[in-house]
């Protein structure tokens, strides 16, 4: 015959809750009495929050334009880290006494530490939509500070509230003024390059007067003028040569033959020969080489220059009219001839030297033009950087006004921090029950880890499985006298042991900690 395995019922349950409720009760009391003691002696709490606002610029942005264009969430984020530096947050602690004596005995780095794991920054953004920016940006923070005690949790949200105030305040003032302050450093410079450009242009101009581009049509008239002055000049010179030619051959042609004593005028070979050569000037302009009367000329030219070269002719007396006024007068109309000639030559000499400086001066010009206008481009270049930067220094400089008189984007306080009435942690009831909840599972734990462990052999169907045989009779345990009191003596023993812990823990608690009334009254108010 087999013999399955023995399934454990109800009543076997309250069999095994009976033989080990000690085991039950010890765990329950003491797992109990430690969340007890967690949920009352657990420090609380209390926070202290305030809520400031992002409030957008009052003025349109079509008329001031800020300076300061970066999100609303970055500069709460640098502000954050600008407050959140060591020395503000040690001097908070010494100015509140955060830490009491802790101040003293522990590392400043581990308070810091501390002091920033109260503080919380929490960044309450919305959607937006807008032509610059699509998504969602800050609209409003708030600022958070923990600590066990309510006032000093207040005191400390209101510094900080403060202190985010002012460094937004004096941060975008800071930016403001820095650009304002550069581009006044660039607007200096540029006024200096500006200045050396005009400088180069104005000694350029100096330099090549003569050459400007913008006198190039005078100079090519005065080119022409002069060059019509020269031929003119030319064309007068040879006039006065052909008239004293003319005059010449008059002024040789009086004279008298002193070897007969009458008025006949006769010529000697020089005479002729000017008259000739005269006569050969003025056909050579109307014939050519081979006509019989430039053919003629010629042959009379070269038997006078001969005659005049031997000498013969000197054998003969002439005299010319002494004291006769057409001699005389032609004599004076030769000289002024030979005066205008030379005046007339004098003249168009500085003449062709002009027209060769304006000819140069010409040729100059494309070149002066080049480097005129790369300094007029450079000047220009200057002019437009100069006026674009100064404009931009106008609008920074009402940026600056706007944010010292707070028209700007600011930060206002929209919830101020209040005195916390009740700790935000712990929940001392969520302990309470939860300890409640532990105590039964460890209790009922650790009957079920004895009976595991204990190799005792209960009831009659643990002992059929473990014989393989089934028992002929089923005596009930009789309890001795002597049982009986061991059982009530134990039962005794515990309570008056509980009793007495009871009773030493709250000696302890009055002595040590608080009177007991003050201690009870704090105890009902932290539950409730």
């Amino acid at each position: 015959m087999e013999y399955t395995e023995a399934e454990l019922t109800l009543r076997d349950y309250f069999t095994i809750l009976k033989r080990r409720y000690l085991y039950l009760i010890i765990p329950f009391v003491a797992v109990l009495l430690v969340s007890i003691g967690v949920s009352v002696f657990m420090a609380p709490v209390y926070q202290s929050t305030g809520t400031i606002m992002v409030e957008s610029q009052q003025i349109p942005d079509n008329f001031v334009q800020s300076t300061v264009t970066s999100y609303a969430d970055e500069r709460i984020g640098i502000i954050t880290q600008r407050v959140m530096i060591r020395e503000n947050l040690l001097r908070i602690i010494d100015k509140f006494n955060l830490f009491g004596n802790d101040r003293r005995s522990v590392p400043a780095s581990q308070l810091v530490q501390r002091m920033r794991n109260m503080v919380n920054v929490e960044i309450i953004s919305a959607n937006v939509q807008g032509q610059q920016n699509n998504g969602r940006t800050a609209i409003a923070f708030k600022i958070s500070v923990e600590h066990s005690q309510s006032n000093l949790a207040f005191s400390v949200a209101n510094e900080f509230v403060t202190l985010f105030l002012d460094e937004n305040l004096r941060n975008r003032i800071s930016r403001a003024s820095e650009t304002t302050d550069f581009l006044n450093n660039e607007v200096l410079k540029l006024k200096d390059e500006l200045e050396t450009i005009e400088n180069q242009v104005a000694g350029f101009k100096q330099e090549n007067s003569s050459a400007l581009p913008e006198h190039l049509a005078l100079r090519i008239n005065q080119r022409e003028r002069a060059i019509q002055a020269a031929e003119n000049i030319e064309l007068s010179i040879k006039t006065l040569e052909s008239q004293k030619s003319v005059l010449e051959i008059d002024l040789s042609s009086i004279s008298y033959n002193s070897g007969n004593g009458t008025g006949a005028i006769s010529l000697n070979p020089e005479q002729e020969l000017a008259k000739f050569e005269a006569q050969l000037r003025e056909k050579s302009t109307i014939y050519g080489a081979s006509h019989p009367d430039i053919t003629s000329l010629n042959r009379k030219i070269t038997q006078l220059k001969a005659t005049v070269a031997t000498g013969d002719h000197l054998n003969e007396t002439t005299d010319l009219l002494v004291g006769d006024p057409v001699s005389a007068k032609i004599r004076a109309r030769l000289n002024s001839i030979d005066d205008t000639i030379l005046s007339q030559t004098a003249l168009k000499k500085e003449i062709e030297q002009n027209i060769i400086t304006l000819e140069e001066t010409i040729i100059q010009t494309p070149q002066v033009e080049r480097g005129l206008r790369a300094l007029n481009r450079g000047y220009e270049n200057a002019v437009e950087q100069y006026e674009s930067i100064k404009a931009k220094l106008m609008d920074a400089q009402l940026s600056e006004s706007l944010e010292e008189e707070k028209k700007a984007e600011r930060f206002i306080v929209l919830e101020p921090p209040v005195l916390a009435e009740t700790p935000i942690r712990p929940n001392r009831k969520k302990i309470f029950v939860l300890g409640i909840i532990l105590a039964i599972v460890s209790g009922v734990g650790a009957i079920f880890l004895i009976e595991m462990i204990d190799g005792s052999v209960y009831g009659m169907a643990r002992l059929t499985e473990a014989v393989q045989q089934q028992p002929l009779a089923n005596i009930p345990y009789i309890e001795t006298w002597d049982e009986i009191t061991k059982n009530k003596n134990r039962i005794k023993i515990f309570a008056g042991f509980s009793v007495a812990s009871a009773v030493c823990a709250l000696a302890l608690i009055h002595f040590l900690y608080l009177p007991l009334n003050i201690f009870f009254f704090k105890v009902m108010s932290r539950i409730s």
